[in-house]
């Protein structure tokens, strides 16, 4: 399910997989909670042309890890309700802008109930607005990723986004799509030299998504730590601090969370109607009881519950 913008909406979802389906058209990534228990997010949207606007929250503390979309260059202010969190290892302050460059990796860690809102121009259009009014090279704005500090513009375009979410089409038809995204371009213009971004965060970020590549290529066999050192080139203390500075986890609680999401989307599947022992042993869980125990305190139920709750809302 991509975003659907052909109207406002608000839609509150109970699982990471249906925001994540909700916000494919923006990124490609996996959204995993970092706490137990069952979840609920919510998602509001609207749009200016082919300008996206929208917003999220969750009850629990996530990880996002992928890549953004190549067509969205996406600003995002950091507001009260968003900041301390983390994007690429690097903390957000309240009052910081948020410039995502497109087709960039996503490393991002939230907590509970952390509110943000965002607005994705294509990119199209945002190359001629900065070649046509700064006379600039769009691959220098655009192509990399960085971080304003100006309270005063991060505040004004939140009450922009805001407002647009809050009127909904009608609000945002009083706006024109390429009047919208010239005044965002204008906003990350006026703020703030970008602050500099340390160069050990780029090395770490490879080694992660090296890890990850390999993790996921083999669920059922979890790579060992010296496995996953082999494969990124990195020792084992610096391939625990990227882990830890990048997703919050260990490489192994990290291992074991996408482990257990790959079993709940198995158990969910319609077409795989498999006993569930059978989806614990192929991802590699060999003890039935502790895959019960470990799924039911990330996911907050047992895994037949989330089989019946899912065959009941069908």
């Amino acid at each position: 399910m991509n975003i659907n913008l052909s109207q406002a909406s608000r839609i509150q979802f109970s699982s990471t997989e249906q925001l994540q389906a909700a916000l494919a058209a923006v990124w490609d990534v996996e959204i995993t909670q970092s706490e137990s228990g069952p979840i609920e997010t919510s998602l509001w949207s609207s749009r200016a042309g082919d300008c996206l606007i929208y917003g999220s929250t969750s009850s629990l503390a996530l990880v996002c890890s992928g890549q953004r979309s190549t067509e969205y260059w996406t600003i995002t202010p950091v507001t009260r309700s968003c900041a301390g969190a983390r994007f690429r290892g690097q903390r957000l302050d309240e009052g910081d802008l948020l410039l995502l460059d497109p087709g960039g990796e996503v490393f991002q860690q939230t907590a509970a109930g952390h509110c943000q809102h965002a607005i994705s121009i294509p990119v199209k259009l945002a190359e001629r607005i900065v070649q046509a009014e700064y006379h600039n090279e769009s691959q220098s704005l655009l192509r990399q990723w960085c971080v304003n500090s100006n309270p005063r513009i991060s505040a004004r375009l939140e009450k922009t986004l805001w407002d647009i979410l809050s009127g909904g089409l009608e609000m945002a038809a009083h706006v024109g799509p390429t009047e919208l995204a010239a005044q965002v371009i204008a906003l990350t213009q006026a703020g703030a030299a970008p602050k500099s971004i340390r160069s050990s965060l780029a090395h770490r970020r490879r080694i992660v998504s090296r890890a990850e590549e390999l993790i996921r290529s083999r669920l059922d066999r979890p790579p060992s730590v010296t496995e996953l050192c082999e494969a990124t080139h990195a020792s084992r203390r610096l391939l625990f601090y990227a882990f830890k500075e990048l997703l919050g986890r260990s490489p192994a609680a990290h291992a074991k969370i996408l482990r257990l999401y790959a079993a709940r989307r198995r158990i969910l599947a319609g077409a795989d109607r498999r006993c569930i022992q059978q989806v614990a042993i192929d991802l590699g869980f060999w003890h039935p009881g502790q895959f019960a125990i470990d799924y039911s305190r990330l996911f907050g139920e047992q895994p037949n519950q989330s089989r019946l709750r899912f065959a009941a809302g069908s």
